[in-house]
């Protein structure tokens, strides 16, 4: 039982979990700078659930992929069979959809949705870096989409160009360091380093919800992201064997 149990965390990586509410409180807290009102807690809680399920959902599509040739991973062992892999692919993006609706997100949140979850299904089947850096700078944009259509009236997908620009930064940097990545089953230093870039991604996410609390004064999503990062290193020493990559 308990090697069913860490062949489903290696599978959907559980270390590196904390890392996708990250980007949806970056979006939501750089957002949030030019609209005035309380943070919509339950929409941006909510919104991390799916981007978890999202994300969840693009690992098993990726293993299930990538069965033949990542001799490693936990289906081509025998750990996890390719029909319990299937299943868990389907639950995950339909609970992410519930979720969803279940919350009521705004509008705009569906649509960035509906193209991450094409992203993702095209990264896994192209491995393309830049595709990789373009689902994380979505989650972010999904981020803002909640909180900007909360706080303020709906008049098209009317998000900040600041916004825009942490995309564009989450997608660059994301983009290189898969790029950079490719050959580290060959070579551990490579991927220590690699491992080392991907956690410099949690010190980015604070960095922007830190942006709030130095210009309005408002630390919630600061603390949410600290949060975030404390059960990361907590996970990371609790499940010392379930690789993040």
């Amino acid at each position: 039982m308990r090697g069913k149990t860490t062949a489903w965390l290696q599978l959907f990586r559980a270390v590196n979990l904390p890392t996708v509410p990250g980007d949806i409180l970056a979006g939501a807290a750089i957002a949030s700078i030019h609209f005035d009102g309380p943070a919509p807690i339950r929409e941006i809680s909510a919104a991390s659930a799916a981007s978890v399920l999202l994300y969840m959902f693009g690992l098993a599509d990726n293993d299930i992929v990538g069965a033949a040739t990542d001799t490693d991973r936990p289906i081509p062992l025998g750990l996890v069979s390719m029909r319990a892999a299937r299943i868990a692919r389907a639950i995950c993006l339909l609970g992410a959809v519930g979720v969803g609706l279940s919350a009521a997100l705004p509008q705009p949140w569906w649509p960035i949705a509906f193209i991450l979850a094409v992203a993702i299904v095209v990264y896994n089947r192209t491995k393309a870096a830049i595709l990789m850096g373009f689902c994380r700078g979505l989650n972010l944009l999904l981020g803002t989409a909640t909180v900007e259509i909360c706080l303020a009236p709906w008049d098209g997908l009317a998000i900040h160009p600041l916004v825009y620009a942490a995309a564009a930064v989450w997608t660059l940097y994301i983009a290189a360091v898969t790029k950079y990545s490719e050959g580290e089953e060959a070579d551990p230093a490579r991927r220590r380093r690699v491992g080392i870039l991907i956690g410099a991604l949690v010190w980015l996410q604070l960095a922007a919800t830190l942006l709030p609390a130095a210009i309005c004064g408002e630390f919630h999503y600061a603390a949410a992201q600290a949060a975030m990062i404390a059960l990361l290193f907590l996970l990371k020493r609790l499940m010392p064997k379930v690789s993040a990559s």
